[in-house]
């Protein structure tokens, strides 16, 4: 069984922090940019207070989280809220749990609470877990984001 917490305190934030480190990791395999040594250290300490951050908790040990943000505001540039998905993991042993579906859901919630219509995310196109997921849960290709290495 597992619970979900909206992120309150520098202690839950630094858990998220090493939670993005096994992320980052595990997306080295997508992009080769990645150094492998990479260690992420107090990107959401600042964040959790302006933006969106859940946990997930399995037996009180953190195994997941979401972080996302408001991208626009309805205004007069957009006419409907957006929000950004910028973050979703779940450890490997605690996948195929509902876990992600879970943490999705907290984030949908926050979004009808902030006005928001819209929700963008960004994948790497190789991540196939990560597109199935979306694409289950009603997202689709809008955009198409290229590279080239010079």
């Amino acid at each position: 069984m597992f619970e979900i917490k909206k992120v309150i305190n520098e202690q839950m934030a630094k858990e998220c922090d090493e939670l993005l480190t096994k992320l980052v990791q595990h997306e080295r395999k997508f992009d080769k940019n990645i150094k492998e040594d990479f260690i992420v250290s107090n990107n959401y300490v600042n964040k959790f207070n302006k933006d969106i951050l859940f946990l997930a908790y399995s037996n009180n040990i953190p195994v997941g989280f979401i972080y996302g943000y408001i991208k626009f505001e309805q205004s007069n540039f957009a006419h409907k809220g957006v929000a950004q998905i910028d973050a979703l993991y779940v450890l490997d042993n605690y996948r195929n749990n509902g876990i992600a579906k879970s943490l999705i859901n907290k984030f949908y919630e926050w979004c009808k609470e902030n006005n928001i219509k819209i929700i963008e995310i960004s994948v790497f196109k190789d991540n196939i877990y990560a597109y199935n997921l979306y694409k289950n849960l009603g997202y689709e290709i809008e955009i198409y984001g290229m590279k080239k290495e010079l």
